[in-house]
């Protein structure tokens, strides 16, 4: 078992959609974020990921996305079956750090389905983030679901 990781330590060569078990600590600690004026961020998940390390953040002021977003914080995580999907940008954003990319605010969404080719893990994004932001232009990560919204300064 591995006591302590970074993120590229932990990072499998594969897409794999599930966390990585044991990894450090049970959360990823992530620095405050700021937020433009109506935006909101909220803190993403994976499932099966109790290590935290696959955690990342994404903002948006969309009025039915805040809406989409706050209803599946309504039911208990095992019940959250909505996941992110939306083009990437390289950089944290502002909002996704201490990764080197960022969900587009304003561009991503929640769905149930998307293509296998935009499936994938933060890990594996930050590993290539031209590839996902140039090739596969968007990412759908399909074990992801909103955990928590994050308070301005959080």
């Amino acid at each position: 078992m591995i006591a302590a990781c970074t993120i590229p330590a932990c990072a499998l060569p594969v897409l794999l959609t599930f966390g990585l078990a044991g990894c450090g600590d049970s959360t990823l600690d992530l620095p405050p974020v700021g937020g433009e004026p109506g935006q909101v961020t909220f803190q993403f998940k994976m499932h099966g990921d109790v290590s935290g390390v696959q955690d990342f953040r994404a903002a948006t002021s969309d009025p039915d996305v805040l809406a989409a977003v706050r209803e599946q914080l309504q039911l208990s995580e095992d019940e959250r079956h909505l996941f992110i999907i939306g083009p990437i940008a390289r950089g944290d954003g502002g909002d996704n750090p201490p990764w080197h990319w960022h969900f587009v605010s304003g561009q991503w969404t929640l769905t149930e389905f998307a293509i296998e080719l935009c499936d994938g893990n933060a890990v594996l994004v930050d590993q290539d983030v031209d590839y996902w932001v140039d090739t596969v232009g968007q990412f759908c990560p399909w074990n992801s679901y909103v955990a928590a919204e994050v308070p301005t300064g959080s």
